[in-house]
């Protein structure tokens, strides 16, 4: 090969957007911390918890949290705006299953991506204040006119009884929780006083370790998990699974997702739930 030619691949190689070849690129997005019922402003802006995917739109394709890229039919994102937008892939309440079967799927089945929106709730990309950037992301959205493409409803709410009153009556109708927004805030990457959730129970993840064997009606099947937590607190769930569940429960070494109220004098998650064995995204 001629040293005209060599010089010639390098020139184009250096002239190709990274973006072309670059993989696994984990998207710097906000993240939320527990509120903890000591309120930092007055007022927040509230949106319904959603229980779906967290995915960031980076112009061309749609990606998870951890920098998986989704793989969604031509026609979901083939008219999005280039727009660089942070939202969640949802079907509805109580269809977290059913989605992560649609949307991780390699092979897309067209059909069941009918059911699926891309719900929109910030711009990372902006450096407007909250108020603004939603202003701004409506917009965008209102222009794109796009039927699986939502902006998510923010509404202000005062006042620690208020937003409490706000969430209980969302969560009677099967909403997971809420999410609460300082106004005036900037989009900051990692977790921050601006962006937190809000539930009636909180959840956390843990680790797999051992099962215990069920008694009476759960004879031949799971009665209980040994869980280990990433500070290595110890402890067992035994609510919350399914019959199904039980049948084929997590792998040994499999993180789930939790819910719990408080902890206990012992620093143990206090009513352990099982909600989900967590999606490698």
């Amino acid at each position: 090969m001629s040293n005209t030619l060599i010089f010639i691949i390098l020139l184009i190689s250096l002239l190709i957007p990274s973006w072309l070849y670059a993989k696994d690129v984990v998207p710097s997005l906000a993240l939320a911390k527990h509120f903890k019922n000591d309120m930092q402003s007055p007022s927040y802006w509230v949106s319904e918890k959603l229980d779906g995917i967290r995915c960031y739109w980076d112009g061309i394709s749609l990606v998870t949290r951890n920098g998986n890229k989704i793989n969604p039919p031509l026609w979901f994102t083939q008219s999005f705006p280039t727009t660089e937008m942070d939202g969640e892939l949802w079907i509805g309440r109580g269809s977290f299953q059913l989605l992560t079967k649609i949307a991780l799927d390699d092979k897309p089945n067209v059909k069941l991506w009918e059911d699926v929106s891309y719900q929109v709730f910030d711009l990372p990309r902006s450096k407007s204040p909250f108020e603004l950037r939603q202003k701004q992301l409506k917009a965008i959205v209102d222009k794109a006119n796009i039927p699986h493409l939502k902006h998510v409803r923010q509404e202000k709410i005062s006042g620690l009884d208020r937003i409490q009153l706000h969430l209980k009556k969302l969560m009677n109708q099967g909403a997971e929780g809420i999410m609460l927004r300082t106004p005036g805030s900037p989009y900051v990457a990692g977790r921050s006083k601006h962006l937190l959730k809000m539930k009636l129970r909180q959840d956390a993840e843990a680790r797999v370790i051992a099962y215990q064997t069920g008694r009476g009606k759960y004879e031949n099947m799971m009665g209980a998990i040994w869980v280990e937590m990433e500070d290595g607190t110890l402890f067992k769930i035994g609510t919350g699974f399914s019959d199904e569940d039980r049948k084929e429960p997590p792998i040994i070494g499999a993180d789930i997702t939790f819910s719990y109220q408080g902890l206990t004098d012992r620093g143990l998650p206090r009513f352990a739930s099982f909600e989900r064995e967590k999606v490698k995204e």
